[in-house]
């Protein structure tokens, strides 16, 4: 490739930023369609959590004046990329591949733009440049102030709003293109786009192996695969035949509690896996001290933590409205918090980490996540009507205020064993004496 040829895949583009761009709806999306545009009715409830604040991908927010400042980046890590190995003389294919593609990446949009087709390439082909680069910075630990905070953290999660995406399999196949199975290159695009949103708290270090990639649809996706990524084999199988039926009247987790049922919170491989046990204050108590035990998944609870949740209950009303799991979790969690003290008793059992310092603020965010959110059932039915039925059952009441009286530490259930005792033997003196008499 010549000098003038090089020069044309790391030219300043000449893009007005500030025209904004026209969408249309299409009136009846294909198979293909994955990203989608969040209804008004979602959007109002809060506006910033479906909108990129740093950086525009893809065609539904290109234009936005408040996110042009971006695209010098983007210009500058295009240049930094061709500067890798063998990358220059490949350019040429990166464009030629999308401009094939042009319209099977438009049918994966639920808005059609009115972009003509030369500037669509060159915004498809500049956004997936930028993406693989800042992604092979990440893996390699390369030095750069965009993956250093607060920037990373607004880039990360813009890269998971709904609106704001690249069809995977574009960023795939380039990426397959620029590296061949080689020494010193990661093989599977999948594998760093994990391991560069592992820093988010809602990830929590959650991983999928090469060998057990799911077909994905974009990075939303992706990070409810990760989340759900044993759902299949657990909660859904458990459910079986009653996934159908909602939640109703199920007590907040206070109440649940104080009949009896404890929570406690355990390191999740699934977002999803409720699991059920007993357990006893003391291993030397009789099993008539036996109380059911509800072990959940802990879940990180920082700023960003509502935007991607909401993200991904948008995602699973339009793609997956049979497998809607994270809706399904945000309402058993808008059942069990009513107040800020559900949320005090979910921290104390470790099962909500909070990293934004206040209860109450994350009690109103479950309380809000669920407005105007269809779902056609829940895959916790069983589990809500266990909880339920526990609740409903007097003699646990009655058990757990003599536990709670009696027997809820060393001390108390020592004095109430001594009293009994002392109290047996009175009763023995007194019934030996009526004998003797």
């Amino acid at each position: 490739m010549g000098e003038n040829d090089q020069h044309k895949y790391s030219r300043e583009w000449s893009i007005d930023i500030d025209k904004g761009n026209k969408l249309e709806e299409v009136l009846e999306p294909g198979t293909d369609c994955c990203i989608y545009r969040v209804p008004q009715h979602l959007r109002k409830i809060n506006e910033e959590a479906y909108t990129p604040s740093l950086i525009s991908i893809g065609p539904l927010h290109f234009g936005r004046e408040e996110l042009m400042g971006m695209e010098s980046q983007k210009r500058r890590y295009w240049s930094e990329f061709a500067k890798r190995p063998n990358i220059a003389q490949k350019l040429e294919e990166f464009e030629t591949y999308i401009k094939n593609q042009e319209q099977t990446i438009r049918a994966h949009y639920s808005v059609t733009s009115t972009i003509l087709s030369s500037e669509y390439i060159e915004i498809i082909l500049r956004d997936a440049i930028f993406i693989i680069e800042l992604f092979l910075r990440k893996y390699h630990l390369t030095e750069d102030f965009l993956l250093k905070p607060p920037l990373e953290i607004s880039i990360t999660v813009d890269l998971l709003l709904l609106e704001n995406q690249l069809p995977y399999f574009v960023l795939n196949d380039l990426y397959s293109i620029a590296f061949p199975t080689s020494k010193g290159n990661p093989s599977v695009f999948f594998d760093i786009s994990v391991k560069f949103f592992n820093g988010m708290s809602i990830f929590n270090h959650l991983s999928i192996s090469a060998d057990q990639q799911p077909r994905v649809k974009h990075f939303t996706d992706i990070l409810r695969r990760c989340l759900l990524k044993e759902v299949h084999r657990s909660t859904v199988q458990q459910s079986n035949g009653n996934v159908d039926r909602l939640i109703d009247d199920l007590p907040c987790v206070t109440k649940l509690n104080k009949s009896g049922l404890v929570f406690k919170g355990i390191e999740r491989k699934c977002l999803l896996d409720i699991s059920w046990g007993k357990t006893k204050f003391a291993k030397w108590l009789p099993a008539w001290f036996e109380v059911n035990e509800v072990k959940v998944p802990s879940i990180t609870i920082c700023d960003e933590t509502e935007f991607l949740l909401r993200n991904l209950m948008a995602l699973e009303m339009f793609h997956y409205p049979t497998q809607t799991h994270i809706c399904n979790y945000a309402v058993l969690m808008d059942y069990l918090i009513d107040s800020a003290k559900d949320v005090d008793l979910l921290v104390d059992k470790k099962i909500i980490v909070n990293c934004v310092g206040d209860n109450e603020a994350i009690h109103k965010m479950f309380n809000r996540l669920c407005s105007h959110i269809t779902i056609s059932g829940s895959c916790y039915y069983k589990d809500a009507e266990k909880m339920k039925t526990h609740y409903n059952n007097k003699c646990n009441h009655a058990k757990a205020t003599l536990m709670s009286v009696y027997f809820n530490n060393l001390w108390t259930t020592t004095a109430t064993f001594a009293a009994t005792f002392l109290l047996l033997l009175t009763v023995t003196q007194t019934i030996c004496s009526i004998v003797q008499l």
